[in-house]
Order: structure tokens, then sequence, then C-alpha cells
């Protein structure tokens, strides 16, 4: 019986030093969970001798969900892009108005396979900072001891980029992953030369410039240190950056005439950022503030934990383990701070109004960059208590934005009863004419709203122009009808609705959403008529356009 309890006994450790790869420093927790499984698996001192590939995923899957549930909790609404990128995805174009197609593409496609609804859009939106926690790993990998890499990620929690901005879902916020990608594909060319990874590399660029044309401050800085630096120029000798080139031009050609061929504004666009008055040049510089501003958690945790411990640790010490081997140092600081200064000088001297959200993808390698320069070390107290501040931090920031509400703060846009319109419209439109709403037009919010929820999924004539949705035509509308949402505030929508519709006679509409335990509910006060099928024909090019962002003018 005594030795049937040993054998028992030393299979169980066995197996728990399998799952969690304890060492013999770690006798202490080991024993303290052999008597309490549950309680020694919830200390974060045990859950920190956890792998570093367990503690990677571990965090990645618990930012996945945390920020998931608290926007799905407490929005009643997805934001306005996010309606508006449904809108255009599904209509799978090469490109739309105001940006490049690998957006809409994406948010059309994977709500189409898993479901379309806030939920679903939720958790689109955090599956992309998965695919860039990944592969800022990788390459933190190559470079850093390993429990310093995975830490160089989780620290990236503390940049607002990376949790408060992440519940929101535009281009700027799925160009971190693209940024990431492309960044990784390009460290892996550069320094184990595979075809594979070039042809890679010129997919992932063409994929991030056709997600954000940004993306454009990137890639110079990867064509310089090809040409500069000596660990680059080596590989010009090769054929990899050539079939990379190949592969980029080919994929960006493409959008190119397609955008040329059908007249779509999206590069003409560019030059809406461009400003008449000198003062915008300052915004360059306020770029650069507004990353280090954003970095300013980040720094502030970092350095704070490396006082406490570095103190007693000589240099060499720390930058044990550290590597620099091909020149890895060098090509992850020119790529961090090439388009940074680069956005800024650029956006001086150009007069480029240049907006601060751009910075996302920029921060991606903050992590590495400080583990490189100012390391600590990778058996010390100080990862661990990184890690335990990143846990603390992650488990209480969504939860306080989640139950103090300010997660929804913005009333006008998360507490929009988009779903409420969207039934309700549908449902008129059925009851008057016994068939399915096909189009739906209107001024902000409401008709992608509608588009998003409706069972019916309508196209969105946007703005009630031709121009932003060129996939409604007036034929469209003659053989289908269209059913024009507009909010009661919205005086452009009204005014270019009676161009149109000069006949049409308005219905008042009031939408209201019920409260739930994180929403309190809200109301909306519309205007709303439908246009029969087969009626008279209209003009789409007849209506007052949006101003420009360039432009100070109110119409």
């Amino acid at each position: 019986m005594m030795n049937e309890i040993v054998i028992q006994h030393s299979r169980s450790v066995s197996l728990f030093r399998y799952l969690f790869r304890f060492g013999p420093s770690q006798r202490i927790i080991r024993d303290r969970y052999r008597l309490n499984p549950i309680s020694g698996f919830m200390n974060p001192s045990s859950f920190l001798f956890l792998s570093p590939h367990r503690i990677f995923w571990a965090f990645a899957i618990t930012h996945v969900l945390l920020w998931t549930l608290v926007p799905s909790l407490s929005r009643h609404e997805l934001d306005s892009d996010s309606m508006m990128h449904f809108a255009w995805g599904q209509e799978w174009m090469g490109s739309y108005h105001l940006h490049p197609p690998v957006l809409p593409w994406i948010v059309a496609g994977f709500l189409k396979v898993f479901g379309i609804s806030n939920w679903t859009y939720n958790f689109l939106t955090q599956l992309n900072f998965l695919i860039t926690f990944y592969c800022v790993w990788r390459i933190s990998r190559e470079l850093l001891p390993p429990l310093q890499a995975v830490a160089a990620v989780c620290l990236l929690e503390f940049i607002p980029y990376f949790s408060f901005f992440s519940m929101r879902l535009n281009h700027s916020s799925m160009l971190i992953p693209m940024w990431a990608a492309t960044v990784l594909f390009a460290y892996l060319s550069i320094e184990k030369g595979h075809r594979r990874y070039w042809i890679a590399l010129g997919i992932t660029a063409a994929l991030a410039m056709l997600t954000k044309y940004y993306s454009a401050a990137l890639l110079p800085g990867i064509a310089i240190y090809l040409l500069v630096f000596s660990a680059g120029r080596a590989t010009l000798k090769t054929s990899g950056p050539y079939l990379s080139l190949v592969t980029f031009c080919v994929i960006m050609g493409w959008h190119i005439w397609y955008v040329q061929t059908n007249e779509i504004s999206t590069i003409m666009h560019i030059g809406d950022y461009i400003a008449k008055d000198f003062w915008i040049r300052i915004s360059g510089l306020r770029f650069l503030g507004a990353q280090l501003l954003y970095l300013a958690p980040l720094l502030g945790v970092y350095f704070f934990v490396r006082s406490k411990i570095s103190k007693k640790i000589d240099a060499t010490t720390l930058t044990g383990g550290i590597s620099t081997a091909g020149n890895g140092r060098t090509f992850v600081l020119w790529i961090f701070l090439f388009p940074l200064l680069t956005t800024a000088i650029i956006g001086f001297i150009a007069g480029i109004g240049v907006s601060s959200r751009w910075g996302g993808p920029t921060l991606n390698l903050a992590g590495v960059i400080l583990l490189m320069l100012w390391p600590i070390m990778s058996n010390d107290q100080a990862v661990k208590r990184l890690l335990k501040s990143v846990g603390a931090w992650l488990l209480a920031a969504p939860l306080l934005l989640l139950f103090t509400g300010l997660a929804s703060s913005d009333h006008e846009m998360y507490h929009f009863p988009g779903k409420e319109l969207g039934e309700e419209i549908t449902k008129r439109w059925r009851e008057t004419y016994d068939a399915p709403l096909r189009i739906v037009g209107g001024g902000h919010v409401a008709p992608d709203s509608i588009a998003f929820h409706s069972p019916d999924h309508p196209s969105v004539l946007q703005h009630l122009s031709h121009t932003w949705s060129p996939w409604v035509t007036e034929t469209d509308i003659q053989r289908y009808g269209i059913a024009v949402v507009c909010l009661r505030e919205d005086r452009l929508c009204i005014k270019n609705a009676a161009i149109l519709f000069p006949n049409a006679i308005t219905t008042p509409l009031t939408i209201r959403a019920r409260s739930t335990i994180f929403f309190p509910g809200s109301q909306r006060d519309l205007l709303y008529f439908f246009v029969d099928p087969n009626d008279a024909g209209v003009d789409l090019n007849n209506v007052t356009p949006l101003p420009r962002r360039n432009d100070k003018t109110d119409s």
C-alpha cells in the first residue's frame, strides 16, 4: 500500500513538472501547489513559473477575451467606422472612396462566415491584436532570452493603442498587425534568406499598403536598410529582394489599375490631408509628442521596476543573453525610429495633417527596444514584477471601464439603437412591398447600421452619393427602390434627400433601445421615406458633397 502511494505521488509530480516546467529553485511553489492545486495555480507567483510559451498564450488569450467582453457588454452599438466597413466590404470592390480595400474585405468575409453581430465584430477586432502579439513575440525570441521576449510583448498592454484603443476597429488599428507581419518577414528574410520569407514580405507589404497608405512610412525604411546596412546589402546578391519587389509591384499595380479604371478617388483622397494653413505643419511634431505620451505608462512601469533590481546587478550580468547576432539589434532600432521621425519631418515640411492615432503600428517594437537597450535579468525578480504588473493592469483596466461605463462614454456613437432601427425599417419595408430591402440610403450612422443589423443586409447609398457608393446605380434604385433614413439633426442628409426625391413625404420615427445591466437605454429621432420599386429615375450626381477634410467651411 505504501509503495502504491509513492508511485502515484511520483507520477503526479512528473506530470506537474511537465505541464508547468518547474526547476529545482521552485520547490516551495511546487510543494504549495501539491498541497492545494487550485490556490497554487491561481497564485501569481506560481503562474510566473510557467514556460515562456505558456505565459505568452495565457496573456494573449486573456487579452482577447477581456477586450472582446468589455465593448460587447457595455456598448449597444459599434462605432460608425465599423458599420461603414461592413457596408463597404459586402460589395467586394477593389477599393473604396476613402480607403483601400483590405479592412472591408476582412470585416465582411469574417462576419459572413462567423455571424454578423456586435460580438463577432469585437472578437475580430481583438484577433488582429493577437496576430500583432504573435509577430512581435517571434521577433523578440530572436533577440532576447525567452522570458524577456514574453515580457517585451506583454508590456505593450500599457500602451493605449493595444488596450483602450483596441476596442475600435478602423484602418489605423488594422494596420497594426499588418505592420507587425511586414516587419517580421523583413527580419526573417534578411536573417534567414529563404525565398518564402521574401515572397511573404512582398505580400504583407502590399497588404499593409492596401490597408492604409500610411504604410509608406515603413516600406522605404526597409528598402534603405537593404541599401545602407551591411546585412541588408548582402541580401542584394541573392534573388530574394527582387522576388519580394516583383510580388509587391504586381499586387499594387493591380490596385492602381483598378482605382484608375473605375475612377475611384482613393488615391486622390490623400490630398485631403494636405492643408493650406501653415500651422498644420506643427501636427508632425505633435505626432511625436503624442507617441511619447502614449508610451509614458509603459516607460514609467518599466523603469520603476528596473530601478528596484538593477542597482544590485552589474552591467555584464544585465546584458547577458541579449543577442546582437545578424545585426538584429540594428534592424529593430532602425525600423522603430525611421517611421516615427519620417512622419514628423515630412508632415512638417510638406504641411500634411498628421493624426496622432497613426502612430499605433510604429510602437509595436517598443517593448523589444526597452529590453534591448536597458535590459534586466531574464531570471530575476524584475521580470516577474513586470509580468505581475501587466497581469494586474490587464485584469483591472477592462473591468474598470466596464463597471464605470467609461467604455461607452460616447453616447452619440455607442448608444445608438442601430439593431432596433434595422429591424423596424426592414419590417416596414417588407410590409409595404412584400420584398426584401435591397438598398438603403441617407447620411451618417443610420444607413450603415441598417445594413449591418437588417436581416436583408441591403447595399448602402452612403450620403446619397454615387461617388461614395459606386456599387449603387440609378438603374438599381429604379429597379429595387430605396429606403432613405436621416437623423433628424442631419441637415445635409435631409437637404440631399429633398433634392433627389422632391416628391417624397417623410415620416418621423423614434427608435428606442431597452436598458441592460451595463447599458442605460437610448432613444433617437429620425426621418424616413420609401421610394417605390419601378419608380421614376433619379440623378445621383445632383447632391451636395460632404466637406473635405481640409475644408474649414460648414455645409
